[in-house]
């Protein structure tokens, strides 16, 4: 009997080498990859796809050797290439009706920010041909016969394999089998190759480091390392060219979360490493503080470094709640780090200590990726904003002036104006002060202890903000990495 034929189709460093080790632990199932892609690899210097195995499969030595070996699947990971110019990202993988029906394509997708983040880190840079992959994928899957395909989200695959694999194979026909999740054969040991040079890449040469987790797990990995190789200009223009279409995926989560967010009267925001980079620029102004006494003293940065990080996080356990100016707080630590290296006092360095950290902090500030275009989508559908947020009062108003912000916001409470912490009752607190109940509000943070369940213990909506983490807009608190994924969210732009 001739095994019938399964596609996956996908953008690379999309997890479909995961499927691939998930169905090579089927015991009615033979796995192999890029027959489309790569069957036609080494004939010339231009890129051709490869129909054989829809034209003629009888004929296909991979077919074959899935046929010898009894197996009545033939599973094949048919991913686009990386490189446009080539015409790898356009390719047609299923280039007539028919070759839908017959190979019952899976089209794997995920977070596009995530996908060039593990591009770049193994040297692949053309954000275009990442555009065009999806794109492409898009219209394959929009194009195809609605009963002939189905879509599944890496992020859902990884949250919850089992139900997502068990559907998957539903729509194949395969049979489930819990052991599939639980990976024994060794990597790349049971797949089938069309060429040497596919096997030499899948079991010698790795090259690039492409199979390092797949290979290193015996199961489904649900924490894939995040690499932050992206500025916020890359993550901006990703989700501009394909993050529409990665939500599209998410459908009816995103129709359940607008229609919650659309009847909340306020928005509230944390605003540090939540609407801009705080981490970053305070960083740099801190290093230009300690370059300096580095350079008056002679003490080692490293030593500065590590001292300071010991003062910062003792000085500023209470949150800034006990009512200092900004100034008063980053006095005391300077002067810390001064006295225990037992330097004297000195009232004009520390003026220039003082300076130095507000005019570096000031210049580099920077807005997170799609954060004005999410608070002017909220003007627009006429929510309130308010910024709840620990610091001290006169550092935020003017973070929030010199970020070009100020204007979206209607309230800026802070831990330093009402004299508590966000874990010990500013959310109650900033709710009595504007007279609104938790039901009338949602809240974006991006700490969980701080930000998440103090809000959530008071009954308010929220979203956790969190840009190293994949994706689940099905889980509580919805979780998003880019606010412009939650400005589509409202915007009813699909």
């Amino acid at each position: 009997m001739e095994p019938q034929v399964r596609f996956i189709i996908a953008c690379p460093r999309s997890g479909s080498t995961l499927f691939m080790r998930i169905f090579a632990e089927s015991p009615v199932c033979a796995v192999t990859s890029r027959l489309i892609l790569m069957g036609k690899a080494g004939s010339g210097n231009s890129f051709s796809p490869d129909y054989s195995i829809l034209e003629d499969p009888s004929s296909h030595k991979v077919f074959k050797s899935a046929m010898d070996s009894g197996k009545p699947f033939l599973v094949s990971k048919e991913e686009l290439g990386n490189n446009t110019r080539k015409g790898e990202c356009l390719c047609d993988i299923c280039p007539h009706p028919s070759a839908y029906s017959m190979v019952r394509p899976v089209f794997l997708i995920r977070d596009p920010v995530r996908v060039f983040d593990s591009w770049k880190q193994v040297g692949w840079t053309d954000a275009q041909s990442l555009t065009d992959c999806y794109i492409n994928v898009s219209r394959m899957l929009h194009e195809a016969p609605s009963d002939a395909v189905s879509c599944i989200l890496y992020e859902k695959l990884i949250q919850e394999p089992h139900t997502e694999i068990e559907r998957i194979c539903r729509h194949w026909g395969v049979p489930f089998a819990d052991t599939m999740l639980s990976f024994k054969h060794s990597f790349g040991s049971s797949f089938l190759y069309q060429n040497d040079r596919e096997r030499t890449i899948y079991c010698e040469e790795k090259p690039l480091g492409l199979f390092t987790t797949v290979e290193a797990k015996s199961s489904v990995e649900r924490d894939v390392p995040y690499h932050n190789l992206l500025s916020n200009a890359e993550k901006d223009s990703i989700e501009k060219n394909a993050g529409l279409i990665y939500l599209s995926c998410w459908k009816d989560d995103v129709l359940r979360l607008r229609d919650v967010l659309t009847k909340k009267s306020w928005i509230g925001f944390d605003l540090d490493d939540t609407l801009h980079e705080f981490r970053c620029s305070s960083g740099q102004a801190t290093t230009k503080v300690l370059e300096q006494i580095c350079e008056r003293y002679g003490i080692a940065m490293g030593v500065l470094k590590e001292e300071y990080a010991t003062i910062l996080k003792a000085k500023t356990a209470n949150a800034f709640s006990d009512g200092k100016t900004s100034t008063d707080y980053r006095r005391d630590r300077f002067t810390s780090i001064l006295a225990y290296f037992s330097m004297p006092p000195d009232h004009e360095f520390m003026e220039q200590l003082l300076e130095s950290y507000e005019a570096t902090l000031t210049a580099s500030l920077e807005l997170k990726c799609g954060a004005l275009d999410l608070l002017s989508c909220l003007k627009a559908l006429n929510k309130k904003i308010v910024v709840m947020t620990e610091g001290p009062q006169d550092a935020q108003e003017r973070t929030i002036q010199a970020l070009g912000i100020n204007n979206y916001i209607d309230f800026l409470a802070t831990t330093n104006k009402f004299g508590c912490t966000k874990i010990d009752g500013l959310f109650p607190k900033v709710l009595q002060h504007l007279s609104i109940s938790p039901e009338e509000i949602a809240y974006v943070g991006d700490n969980e202890q701080r930000d998440m369940e103090p809000a959530m213990a008071e009954g308010i909506f929220s979203i956790h903000f969190a840009e190293t983490k994949h994706v689940a807009l099905n889980t509580t608190p919805p979780r998003i990495n880019t606010l412009r994924k939650l400005q589509y969210i409202l915007s009813d732009e699909h």
